[in-house]
């Protein structure tokens, strides 16, 4: 049974959605442009007859009572006295559409005709009823123009709209899960899904919305059309057409079929001809190249059979629908050119041609129709994605009833604490250790993961699965997260700043903090005189619109917003660009200048770093391996003093080179 569950696209853009506001004033001139088109078709029909009958007609005398309560009395008088033709006739010359009102009197389009006939005067003379017909066909044309071009734009815009939308709810989904990000893989994601999946879904949904919104009024207002040209006759030919659209569309999915597995075929052979490519020393050092080359010619023949198959069966599929297309319209010009000329004639010539180009205008749409399933798999493959996305749920979320975090003053506890990726790869596994209050510490470990991890696990970006982490006692699982990131600021040495002022880069938008509190946060960090040489100072614009900083003006700008902040515990991730020793003596006199009467933290990257701070906590498959300052461990710990040289010793480059 099929499910009724709705489509990843359907849950972003509906057939509802189709139906109100600006899709809906589409799908209504989209409507209207249907209409026109019908209208067109007419007229030229209308031309058409005219052309064939030059506005002659001729009906018996006793008729002539008839086309009098037909036209009216006095149109009839401003004839003239029409021309005898035998005892028995009269000939009306030069009077425009009176042949048609008179031959389509009793069909569809008799009373409309009439009407206009009787009221309008210019369709009663051949030449201006051309002119009439020309001047208004290319009016509705340019009309119907008009519309569908509005009618798309909005339809474009719904697409927008939507994708706007798509990307406020990433956006806003990013920063639930952003913090938890200990990878990066996830911002990668979130990037790609806010780029190139958005703007996908987006042209999915105005082709979409196009389509619907206009194809299938557009194929019953044609079909109508046909139909009252000559319902016997539309119906003969619907079928053949009908059935050649039918197999021409079941023959366009078989051969995209054959297609995808012609192309996977193809890659896998492309696979192995590159695998060739990384045995050269095999093949070359047991001398099997005449093997090797017998074998790449091998795979190479199979790689170019796969493509020419997929090729040649895409080339016989296109012939196969031209053929198709190409007899049943044949069979259609034929037996209609049959009841057009072959006597007794069954359908005027005009009629003949207003039916002939109803059914050949209805066939675009119809196939467009047929395509949308097949173009909407990328939009639904977007959609599946995205929504996959905002639907994961944050790691880390605040409890009910949680407490308000007061500023560390004694000690921080790890206890127990395991933490493993998304990926199954454990990072930390029971880690115990205590950091007492006010001291400088420096948290290395023999993968970089485990001493980011503990980084991030204190102001709860990333949630312990096992243990807890205790800030003077209290489990910070139950604290507010926003008095717990109060207290616990993390400054990350790959931070990108923001695009917009200094001065909102520093105070976060936060109109609470004064020019002079953002100067002052600005001078303990060293980074007041590098922003006074800016353009425009403190309202110096930033980012990806504005100037740029390097990886140090960078990282004290992050400095400056933690430090005016204010925090009990400060996390700094140093960054690992290479900076100029002027700069590296600012960061230390920033450190000094910071560490009194607050807890620091440090993921260092210098070794000065590491000297100043009171102890370093290293840390090994996990768990904490050595505890101590720096002149201690690199003597009694052996994981510490590889892990030292091997980040640290001044020959390390060259054995790297080597």
């Amino acid at each position: 049974m099929a499910s009724n569950e709705p489509t990843p696209f359907q849950r972003v853009f509906s057939l509802r959605d189709l139906l109100r506001g600006a899709p809906l004033r589409a799908c209504l001139m989209y409507t209207a442009g249907s209409l026109l088109l019908a209208l067109v078709l007419v007229l030229l029909f209308l031309y058409t007859d005219l052309l064939v009958r030059g506005g002659t007609l001729e009906i018996a005398q006793t008729e002539q009572a008839a086309l009098k309560s037909l036209v009216g009395e006095i149109v009839v008088q401003d004839f003239g006295p029409p021309v005898a033709n035998g005892p028995a006739s009269l000939v009306y010359a030069g009077k425009g559409l009176l042949p048609t009102v008179w031959r389509f009197r009793d069909g569809v389009f008799g009373p409309a005709l009439r009407a206009a006939y009787r009221r309008f005067s210019p369709l009663r003379n051949d030449k201006q009823a051309l002119l009439t017909l020309v001047m208004l066909a290319a009016l509705c044309g340019l009309v119907r123009s008009m519309f569908e071009s509005r009618a798309r734009i909005l339809l474009i815009r719904a697409g927008q709209e939507t994708a706007a939308r798509l990307r406020r709810n990433i956006h806003r989904q990013t920063l639930r899960l952003g913090p938890s990000d200990l990878e990066g893989r996830a911002s990668e994601q979130a990037m790609h899904l806010f780029t190139a999946e958005v703007n996908s879904l987006s042209e999915g949904v105005s082709l979409w919305a196009v389509r619907i919104g206009r194809d299938p009024l557009r194929v019953v207002v044609l079909i109508a059309l046909a139909l009252a040209a000559n319902w016997e006759l539309a119906i003969v030919c619907l079928v053949p057409i009908a059935a050649c659209w039918y197999l021409a569309q079941r023959e366009a999915a078989r051969i995209e079929q054959v297609r995808q597995l012609a192309e996977t075929n193809a890659a896998r052979e492309l696979r192995l001809l590159a695998e060739s490519l990384d045995k050269t020393r095999l093949v070359r050092g047991f001398g099997m190249e005449a093997f090797e080359q017998q074998q790449f010619q091998k795979y190479l023949d199979r790689f170019q059979e796969d493509i020419s198959g997929g090729l040649s069966a895409k080339a016989w599929s296109r012939r196969a629908i031209r053929m198709m297309v190409a007899a049943c319209t044949a069979f259609v010009l034929l037996y209609l050119g049959s009841m057009i000329l072959l006597p007794p004639a069954v359908i005027s010539f005009a009629a003949g041609v207003l039916l002939l180009s109803a059914l050949a205008a209805a066939w675009f749409p119809l196939s467009s129709l047929a395509r949308l399933d097949r173009d909407r798999d990328a939009a639904n493959h977007a959609a599946r994605q995205i929504q996959n996305y905002l639907n994961q749920i944050p790691e880390v979320g605040q409890a009910v009833g949680a407490k308000f975090l007061q500023p560390l003053s004694k000690m921080i506890s790890f206890e127990g604490v395991a933490y493993a990726t998304s990926a199954k790869k454990q990072v930390l596994e029971g880690l115990k250790l205590k950091i007492p209050a006010g001291r400088q510490v420096s948290i290395v470990a023999s993968d970089p993961l485990e001493s980011l991890a503990i980084a991030y696990l204190l102001p709860r970006f990333i949630e312990p699965q096992a243990g807890r982490i205790l800030i003077d006692g209290e489990d910070i699982a139950w604290v507010t997260l926003e008095s717990l990131r109060a207290e616990v600021v993390f400054v990350g040495g790959k931070d990108p700043f923001l695009t917009g002022s200094v001065r909102d880069n520093i105070s976060g938008g936060n109109s609470n903090f004064s020019l002079q509190d953002v100067t002052d946060a600005a001078k303990i960090a060293h980074a007041h005189n590098f922003i006074q040489k800016l353009s425009q100072g403190y309202e110096t614009v930033i980012g990806e619109h504005g100037e740029q900083l390097d990886a140090g003006q960078s990282f004290r700008l992050g400095l400056a917003r933690a430090i005016l902040r204010k925090p009990a515990l400060l996390i700094i991730a140093e960054p690992t660009d290479a900076m100029d020793d002027d700069t590296k003596t600012m960061l230390d006199d920033v450190y000094s200048r910071i560490a009194p009467n607050r807890t620091v933290i440090f993921l260092p990257q210098r070794i000065s770093t590491l000297k100043r701070s009171d102890e370093i906590l290293f840390i090994h498959k996990g768990r904490l391996a050595a505890i101590g300052p720096h002149s201690r461990l690199v003597q009694s710990s052996p994981l510490y003093r590889h892990w030292e040289y091997i980040h640290y010793n001044e020959f390390r480059h060259e054995f790297e080179a080597e």
